[in-house]
């Protein structure tokens, strides 16, 4: 079962990145804009996070009756530790000269409230799953 809900995961974190990726590259071509980042490595990072933090806790939750009760706490400190290392990947970015835009801010935003959205999702049904 544990393997069925990770393989399970990883499916619709691929989805969401092709998907993403994918339509969101469209869009920016359609409107003839350019970012001074890569887009694929922002939904690469945001897609690779999650896949660990919604594997690492789905794991937590079935292995470790300790930490199960604990997971929304761990959760937002996961979530502190992802803002952290984004911003040491990223802080050519973030923390240059280069002025940002608002479609370039947008374009940031918008992979890591995807991700956000699945990455709460995972986390409630699998804190109700315990509960």
């Amino acid at each position: 079962m544990l393997i069925k809900r990770l393989l399970n995961y990883f499916v619709i974190i691929a989805v969401l990145f092709f998907l993403g990726y994918f339509l969101h590259s469209y869009i920016i071509e359609a409107k003839d804009l350019s970012h001074p980042f890569s887009l694929l490595h922002i939904y690469l990072f945001q897609a690779i996070a999650t896949l660990i933090i919604c594997g690492s806790f789905e794991i937590l939750a079935t292995f470790s009756k300790r930490f199960a009760e604990q997971l929304g706490f761990i959760y937002l400190a996961t979530m502190v530790g992802k803002i952290g290392l984004f911003c040491l990947v990223f802080n050519n970015i973030l923390f240059s000269d280069i002025i940002l835009t608002k479609p370039d801010s947008l374009s940031l935003l918008i992979p890591i409230f995807i991700y956000l959205f699945y990455e709460v999702i995972v986390i409630t049904k699998i804190l109700n799953r315990n509960a």
